[in-house]
């Protein structure tokens, strides 16, 4: 697949995206002073060249009673890629890469229970070539990738975009349900806006069997209460961001809470997560090249007290985030969406 030439209209249209992925294009439009048939046109060919998909990010507590565990496995006798690519067929996998480090595979394990969890770290262990494997519950997530912002639009045009959508900041995720079980047309809702957040309400009531009014009842129930949140996935390497990277930072005792707050303002940071380790915070993002990533650590992260040693690895492959495949010659690949409880 050729990768798509992106020029400055194209890059504003991925920004405005990663902050109002649901925005109409007369909506976006207005905000970037460009035509609404252009902006779509836009779209669909970034679209078709599996460059970008709007996907949904579902609020934990409806795939799961479990908290993510973050996973580095050591390898022998086999490239790290051979065993990465045997890794793909196990259950539950939200995110796969090899890192640099003493640990040259990383993975992101969310099961639907603990009982699941465990199940599939335990199988991780039968994988050929995999000798060791180092699993870091998360105690709390206070970011997640969908907050990140290429910084491509004037502070006036990502205000507006913040208005449109009435954002609130992610917070804490947890994986607790909701408090009333969702009826049959809601939790289809759900698995549609999952699929594909810019889906129209009556392209969803079309698909869900309902009448229009009744899905723009629904789809705005199920937005509003967050139990999907519209989420922008790029191929973040055509769009100039080579250099992906996980930090592992001891913390100084008392001193997690605002450690983990100060670098979730920082943003090159994807995502932020105190974990059961000697290593007590887990944090990752997305900067342009490794010259950029050397000025993060020593200038920005060197800034907030509290942080007594760090430990940096870069991705040096990433096919899987956010429970979607990508590829750096054919783009993004299968949505493996995990299943409603």
């Amino acid at each position: 697949m050729t990768r798509p030439l992106l020029d400055e209209l194209d890059r504003r249209l991925i920004g405005a995206l990663h902050l109002a992925p649901r925005a109409t294009w007369d909506d976006i439009g207005g905000i970037l002073s460009a035509d609404a048939g252009t902006l779509k046109r836009r779209y669909d060919r970034l679209h078709e060249a599996r460059m970008v998909r709007v996907i949904g990010q579902a609020d934990w507590g409806m795939h799961t009673t479990a908290m993510p565990v973050h996973v580095f496995l050591d390898i022998t006798g086999e490239t790290p890629l051979a065993v990465l690519d045997r890794l793909r067929d196990l259950p539950h996998l939200q995110l796969l890469a090899q890192i640099s480090g003493d640990y040259p595979l990383y993975a992101v394990v969310h099961a639907p229970s603990e009982a699941a969890t465990s199940e599939a770290i335990d199988r991780m262990f039968s994988v050929p070539g995999v000798r060791r494997v180092n699993a870091l519950p998360a105690l709390s997530t206070l970011r997640r990738g969908i907050t990140w912002d290429p910084q491509f639009l004037t502070d006036t045009e990502r205000a507006g975009l913040l208005e449109l959508t009435g954002a609130r900041p992610e917070g804490t995720a947890t994986a607790t349900p909701p408090a009333k079980p969702l009826s049959e047309a809601e939790r289809t809702v759900v698995a549609l806006l999952i699929q594909d957040s810019r889906a129209s309400a009556a392209s969803i009531g079309r698909a869900a069997g309902l009448a229009t009014s009744t899905a723009h009842r629904v789809v705005r129930r199920v937005l509003d209460e967050g139990w999907v949140k519209p989420r922008l996935e790029i191929v973040s390497e055509w769009l100039g961001f080579q250099t992906p990277f996980i930090l592992r930072l001891r913390v100084a005792p008392g001193e997690t809470p605002d450690v983990m707050h100060r670098i979730d303002q920082l943003p090159q940071t994807r995502l932020v997560a105190h974990v059961a380790s000697d290593m007590s915070v887990l944090a990752t993002g997305l900067v342009t090249d490794r010259s950029a990533l050397a000025l993060f650590v020593d200038h920005e992260l060197a800034e907030i007290p509290g942080i007594l040693t760090v430990s940096v690895d870069v991705m040096l492959a990433e096919p899987r985030r956010y429970w979607l495949d990508r590829d750096l010659t054919s783009g993004l690949g299968e949505f493996h969406a995990p299943p409603l409880l």
